[in-house]
């Protein structure tokens, strides 16, 4: 059966009103376009719905049958089309995203916190995992989006490039390298260092920084979580490699400086599943994600220092070791 929407609300109005000529007005129709949709639906059921006289409109005992659960229809899906419209504008969702720890717990509670301000009754549902475990959770449909630094790009995935940071030294407060005009990864040479172990890309990027630098890493300790490897800094054990955004989580004991010569990046992308869009509300929370990293990216760029005398320089040093043993 060809059944419509239109037919069957051009059916309800009629009953409803007990008139083709208010019928036709409400659905703003001629009163022979109304009557067409309405030997439609009859052709269609095979049925005759409404007994037609000069005086009066009667529903028959078929007509009478439809009209209830005509209403009802009709009613769940004016319902169901409002919803979808709320939705389209933002109003209310879920969004379940999937994230590595040290992003979940720096750059992604930020993103939440200014979303939910925003859309108070959208919920996001974060997922803090391994990054091996973001990229499945995202692959399986278990998580709307993921946020992260990646080996390589997988197919089936749509990746969008967000920002990147350098990685950096964590140490321990008075640490001598502190001191140091510049950082540089050769600096690093004897010194234990702390680093993730190799399931995570940042032992890559620690591998590239100390090999450009005519090095080879061979960690004191090897941990699987940038909260273990604070830790270990905080007992003075040795000198973290981490990304820049982990200057969240420290504290007065523990500072942190970028690494020069090179200058290693980190890149993050949120990747989505490819032949899924995304819904208004994940779309909603991706844009906040772009706004966001612009943003971070901003305060991640190295920025120009101006050139100083030798007298101020000294001057500057001397500032620096004060702020530094403070």
């Amino acid at each position: 059966m060809n059944v419509t929407v239109r037919q069957l609300r051009a059916f309800v109005f009629v009953a409803q009103l007990k008139s083709f000529t208010k019928a036709a007005e409400r659905l703003y129709l001629t009163q022979s376009a109304l009557s067409l949709l309405i030997r439609q639906l009859e052709d269609n059921l095979q049925v005759q719905l409404i007994e037609r006289s000069t005086r009066k409109i009667e529903l028959t005992a078929a007509g009478h049958e439809l009209m209830g659960s005509a209403e009802r229809l009709l009613d769940d899906l004016d319902a169901t089309l409002a919803n979808v419209a709320e939705l389209g504008a933002k109003q209310r969702g879920k969004v379940v995203v999937a994230a590595p720890y040290i992003l979940a717990t720096t750059f992604l509670v930020e993103v939440i916190a200014e979303f939910r301000a925003r859309y108070p009754t959208i919920s996001v549902h974060l997922k803090d995992s391994l990054p091996e475990q973001v990229l499945m959770l995202v692959r399986s449909g278990g998580a709307d989006l993921g946020i992260g630094s990646f080996r390589e790009w997988e197919s089936g995935l749509q990746w969008t490039p967000l920002f990147q940071e350098p990685l950096v030294a964590v140490y321990p407060r008075g640490h001598p390298i502190g001191k140091l005009p510049q950082l540089n990864w050769s600096d690093l040479a004897g010194l234990p260092v702390i680093s993730l172990n190799r399931d995570s890309i940042f032992r890559d990027l620690a591998d590239d920084g100390f090999s450009q630098a005519g090095l080879t890493l061979a960690p004191a300790y090897e941990v699987a979580y940038a909260g273990t490897a604070l830790g270990l800094v905080r007992a003075g054990l040795g000198i973290a490699i981490l990304p820049q955004c982990v200057g969240i989580l420290t504290d007065p004991t523990i500072l942190l400086r970028a690494l020069e010569n090179p200058q290693i990046l980190r890149s993050v992308a949120v990747i989505t599943r490819n032949g899924r869009s995304l819904s208004p509300a994940a779309e909603a929370f991706v844009d906040m994600l772009r706004k966001s990293a612009r943003v971070s990216a901003s305060l991640a760029a190295p920025q120009p220092q101006p050139r100083l005398s030798r007298r101020a320089a000294r001057g500057r040093r001397s500032l620096d070791a004060i702020s530094e043993e403070s």
